[in-house]
């Protein structure tokens, strides 16, 4: 959703006065509820099982009684996301011609897997003439949630002077995720060389990485996992000097708000999914059968190699450079 952002602004920049509606999943709605850029939040129920045909149905309705005069479809690959738009009436329908979904659409654009998804993304709107040069990062946090922040940091006795590294243990993906005993190694040395705060971020399903990490690191560390609202999370992750995380959606918030992000890349690709803008660094090994964009690692020999070859002393000093 964060890297949706620059199509979206592009779409309300150059029809100022239009309804802009999104279709998309429960999980996401919330956050899309307050972005400056939509009008309206259509939840689509994507179910299984004898309910799908239903709400598949029900979101083709929905959609109808709407009247859209286009449809924009930014997923790059979804065959069912060109198909509610077409069974739904709507005149133009645009977006890149992949999984037999041409047919469904009135203008059409190659893919192209080469890009950053910001691009490849922004490249479906070339196909109504807008071509965006802005593709900077925007997070939709408020000075509400900037005040709340500060207060919690002040809590926990951290005053605006001091040097904070916001870290991110979690991701969605176990493929993605680097062990806590590496993080606790990049910690402990952190610690012992430079003065820093280091705070821990993530969601409350990561709670227990946090708590796993206090036994192995012994060293201070402030946990506010799960102590955030997800707005509060981007005004927690400004807060910050430095941010370490794996490829995860905190990492595109860090890079949203302007963060300088040093990012753990395993079997995704940096060249797709890296951290968007200036003063980031990517850390990768080259191993031969990335990028896999696979959930489950399927090597036998060494599972999941391609984060275990990352050394906690490449990503410490690539810290200390960055401090």
């Amino acid at each position: 959703m964060i890297l949706l952002t620059p199509a979206l602004r592009a779409l309300k920049t150059v029809y100022p006065q239009s309804h802009l509606a999104l279709l998309i999943r429960p999980l996401v709605a919330d956050l899309m509820a307050t972005h400056p850029y939509i009008d309206e939040v259509i939840v689509d129920s994507k179910a299984r099982g004898l309910s799908r045909l239903p709400l598949f149905w029900k979101s083709v309705s929905e959609i109808r009684r709407s009247d859209f005069d286009l449809a924009v479809v930014l997923h790059p690959t979804s065959f069912r996301n060109a198909l509610i738009p077409f069974l739904a009436g709507i005149p133009e329908r645009i977006g890149s011609n992949v999984s037999g979904r041409g047919m469904l659409l009135t203008q059409t654009c190659a893919d192209r897997t080469d890009l950053h998804e910001i691009h490849r993304y922004l490249r479906v709107l070339e196909l109504i003439d807008i071509h965006e040069p802005n593709a900077k990062l925007e997070f939709w946090h408020t000075d509400a949630d900037r005040h709340t922040v500060r207060q919690i940091l002040t809590m926990h006795g951290i005053s605006p002077k001091e040097y904070l590294i916001g870290v991110n243990l979690g991701t969605t993906w176990r493929t993605k995720r680097w062990s806590l005993e590496n993080f606790a190694a990049v910690i402990t040395q952190i610690q012992k060389r430079f003065e820093a705060r280091i705070l821990l971020t993530g969601s409350t399903a990561e709670s227990p990485l946090g708590e796993a990490l206090a036994q192995i690191a012994k060293v201070e560390t402030i946990n506010l996992i799960g102590k955030t609202t997800l707005m509060q999370l981007g005004a927690l992750i400004e807060s910050c000097d430095l941010y370490l995380t794996c490829d995860s959606g905190p990492m595109h918030i860090a890079a949203a708000v302007g963060t300088p992000t040093i990012a753990l890349f395993g079997p995704t690709s940096p060249m797709r999914h890296g951290p968007y803008g200036e003063n980031h660094k990517v850390i990768e090994k080259p191993v031969e059968c990335r990028p896999c964009y696979k959930r489950s690692c399927m090597r036998k020999d060494q599972p999941h190699l391609c984060m275990t070859e990352i050394d906690p002393n490449q990503v410490v000093a690539q810290v200390l450079k960055a401090i």
